[in-house]
């Protein structure tokens, strides 16, 4: 009966009914839940905002209080400086300032001065002069250093100030600090009294800010629990004790200490802040009843808008429904997959939720989560049967120059048709897979009993692949060729698991990328031997800064053999290894990013060393030149880095030199130029290493600041036997002096070739003929003993 009524209301016949219905249902039970829970959060807000309000009241009056206090206490103590450090106690005006400061401050009701006797000697209006004070707390307390007493009923005071009006008794609080002269002992005590009022004053004013100031009780006992106190108080105190009141179930309740500077243990004063649970509480009950009318508003409106949104949230399943039954057809029309029919909405769902899970999207193989479980399979399979199987991994070479030339809509139909090649294979057993970007993945069985049996028929599938791949494909704006490089791993060893033959197979297709295009390279061993390696390198580089690297120098001269310089050349000596050449380790630090704090290790040191030569007469004059890779000075944070070093270290940045190589103009060629006229204007020089290897043009070296050109060694070693090198330095020379720059060259180790350098008209020489590089101590040596000669 009530499904034939929900076939006759819904359009999508009884769909549309059951969504809505169990929409309705969960939207009434989770808005119920949410409400509850949501009833539940404000009201601990609320609970815990009653209680701020409370504290805060609490801490406002303590941190009031306090600070009243603890200046009267600094007036009185300043005020005895000022009377003590006096030759002559004039004690008129001392009248006069007590009176002025009684007249600033209306807290104070007395101020006076009594002498080591207890006589007061001058007093504020002129006030209990001349009356015995030394039976007074303040007084005995006040010669032994400052005070700060509890509240009392006033005594001697009392004949001379004019009663309240509302009968209550006068009460004062008392400040005293002793008089001390030079050699510390007490001549006498000043002491103020304060109006108790203010006391009251402060608490009034600060619950007179709050919103329900009417509510709120105010209770201050001292270190006794006798209550100093009451404000507001509407019912009788449950007891005569500080903990009773703290502990009253009734009321929820704050409390602060007031802590003055003096006495030293502190007043031990408390402020108790209380109001009743049903005041502080109000706004829960309040908030409450409207929570639960919101709550049946809210799931009547839900239930309606379930039913309005059903049409249009089930419209697309019906639609989805219709392409099931389309699917169906095809399919059974389709030789390559069993006939079924989509039966319903489910099925349909089921199928395209599989097809994302296991599939690569856009060439519709295996993606790379299902070919490592088939994988994982295979190797199961293939231990108790002992047989072996291989994984090709194919990338595509030149793959990235396809999408940035021709657009990646065209690297994406080279794909597509890359997967239909490859199709080709499954009639052999294959399984494909695409694993991202351009490399695809091809999973062999049962090839042999023996490694070395299918490792031979494995490359015989990688070299039909790459003849498969090799053919150009047929592109919507063009043909293309699909060349690619080819690593193989065997599958069936006992001890490897499926994400080990996957990286097996991608260090083999690097190890193919490095022989060239279109190439195989199966993987042995030693590819994960030689990357294991290349990382415990690495991280012992990372832990090498700064504590293993060195520092060489290597003279730089002029051809008058007078020492202009020297180079600083960093060196790794490794704990294990020994001294690791440059060559080997710099490298990996331009390709890891730790050239970074190397450079600054080395900017640093040289800095250091410029500092130590400042002070020497031999060595002050002394450019040291240091290397700055491309990356290191393409950082954003160089130029920066730079000027600290130079600022911590006080080195002269005019003996400091840059060496820049060609490849620097590779980034962008405005921000280095402009980088390096802001270095420039500190003093620092530039040299142009390795000239002419890079692919500097005339324009950018025209604009570059420049100081000097550095002609790279490998034009100087063969210097006197090989006329292109020759002509190659003229030309390095002759442009040289043509843009007014100091030429230098390196790799000079003999005389020969001195000479000639000479004759072609560079005047600066580095190399062995002059030094090898060094460590500080031998560089300087070697300079001392030059300049003894």
């Amino acid at each position: 009966m009530i499904n034939r009524l929900l076939n006759r209301v819904s359009p999508f016949r009884s769909v549309r009914a059951r969504f809505s219905a169990v929409m309705g249902g969960s939207g009434i039970v989770l808005g119920l839940a949410l409400t509850m829970f949501m009833e539940w959060h404000l009201e601990e807000g609320l609970r815990g905002s009653a209680r701020d309000t409370l504290n805060a009241v609490a801490d406002e009056i303590a941190h009031e209080l306090n600070e009243d206090i603890n200046n009267r206490q600094r007036e009185v103590e300043l005020m005895a400086d000022m009377i003590a450090g006096r030759n002559a106690i004039d004690l008129q005006s001392i009248r006069k300032s007590m009176d002025e400061l009684q007249g600033r401050e209306s807290t104070y009701a007395w101020i006076g001065l009594a002498d080591a006797r207890g006589q007061v000697i001058a007093a504020s209006g002129g006030q209990l002069q001349g009356v015995d004070v030394s039976l007074r707390p303040w007084f005995a307390a006040g010669l032994r250093g400052g005070f700060v007493g509890d509240p009392h009923d006033a005594v001697l005071l009392a004949r001379y100030l004019a009663p309240r009006p509302d009968g209550e008794p006068l009460r004062f609080l008392d400040v005293a600090a002793p008089l001390l002269d030079k050699r510390g002992i007490a001549q006498g005590v000043l002491a103020g009294h304060l109006h108790w009022d203010w006391v009251r004053q402060v608490v009034s004013d600060t619950v007179a800010k709050r919103r329900k100031k009417n509510t709120v009780e105010v209770l201050i006992a001292n270190r006794k629990g006798e209550w100093l106190l009451s404000f507001n108080r509407h019912t009788k105190l449950p007891g005569a004790s500080l903990q009773a009141v703290q502990s009253d179930a009734a009321y929820l309740v704050a409390t602060q200490k007031v802590v003055a500077a003096v006495p030293a243990d502190g007043l031990g004063w408390t402020v108790v802040v209380r109001e009743s649970i049903d005041s502080a509480h109000a706004p829960i009950y309040h908030m409450r009843k409207l929570m639960l009318a919101a709550t049946t508003v809210l799931a009547a409106l839900f239930a309606l808008l379930s039913w309005l949104v059903a049409g249009r949230v089930v419209r697309p399943i019906v639609e989805l429904a219709d392409a099931a039954r389309s699917h169906a057809r095809d399919a059974a029309q389709s030789p390559e997959q069993p006939r079924k029919r989509a039966v319903d909405e489910t099925l349909v769902l089921g199928a395209a939720m599989d097809q994302l899970a296991h599939h690569d999207r856009l060439t519709g193989l295996f993606n790379r989560s299902e070919l490592l479980a088939r994988l994982q399979q295979a190797i199961e399979q293939a231990r108790p049967r002992r047989s072996f199987g291989a994984l090709l991994l194919a990338n595509l070479d030149n793959f990235t120059v396809l999408n940035n030339t021709r657009g990646h809509e065209a690297g994406d139909q080279l794909l597509v048709a890359v997967a239909a090649r490859l199709r080709q294979l499954e009639d052999e057993g294959a399984v494909l897979a695409r694993i991202g970007g351009d490399e695809f993945l091809v999973l062999l069985q049962d090839l042999g009993r023996s490694p070395g049996l299918a490792q031979e028929r494995a490359a015989a599938m990688a070299a039909t692949v790459l003849e498969l791949l090799a053919t150009p494909f047929a592109l919507e704006d063009g043909a293309c060729t699909g060349h690619s490089s080819i690593g193989v791993a065997v599958v069936g060893d006992d001890a490897t698991t499926a994400n080990e033959v996957l990286q097996g197979a991608e260090l083999a297709m690097l190890e193919a990328k490095k022989r060239g295009k279109g190439q195989v390279a199966m993987f042995d061993q030693s590819m994960r031997d030689a990357l294991h390696e290349r990382v415990q390198f690495e991280q012992d580089l990372k832990n090498a800064i700064p504590g293993q690297l060195v520092a060489f120098y290597q003279p730089q001269v002029h051809l008058s053999s007078n020492l202009q310089g020297a180079e600083l050349l960093v060196r790794w000596k490794h704990p294990v290894h020994g001294m690791v050449s440059p060559a080997r380790f710099i490298p990996l630090a331009e390709e890891t990013g730790l050239i970074l704090p190397l450079g600054r290790w080395v900017l640093e040191t040289a800095c250091r060393t410029l500092c130590e030569w400042a002070a020497h007469p031999v060595r002050s004059h002394l450019v040291l030149a240091v290397n700055v890779s491309a990356r290191e000075f393409s950082d954003p944070g160089y130029l920066q880095g730079v000027r600290s070093v130079l600022n911590a270290t006080g080195a002269n940045p005019q003996r400091l030199k840059l060496e820049l190589t060609e490849s620097v103009l590779a980034k962008d060629v405005d921000e280095m130029v402009d980088k390096m006229q802001a270095l420039k204007a500190l003093g620092i020089s530039f040299s142009l290493d390795d000239f002419g290897t890079g692919f500097s043009s005339l324009g950018y070296l025209k604009r570059m600041p420049l100081d000097q050109l550095k002609i790279d060694q490998s034009f100087v070693c063969e210097l006197a036997t090989n006329a292109n090198d020759a002509s190659i330095v003229r030309a390095v020379v002759a442009l040289g002096q043509g843009l007014g720059l100091q030429v230098i060259a390196e790799g000079v180790e003999t005389l020969e070739q001195r000479n000639l350098l000479a004759r072609y008209g560079c005047t600066c020489y580095q190399g062995y003929l002059y030094g090898r590089p060094a460590p500080i101590q031998e560089f300087e040596a070697t300079i001392e003993r030059a300049w003894e000669r």
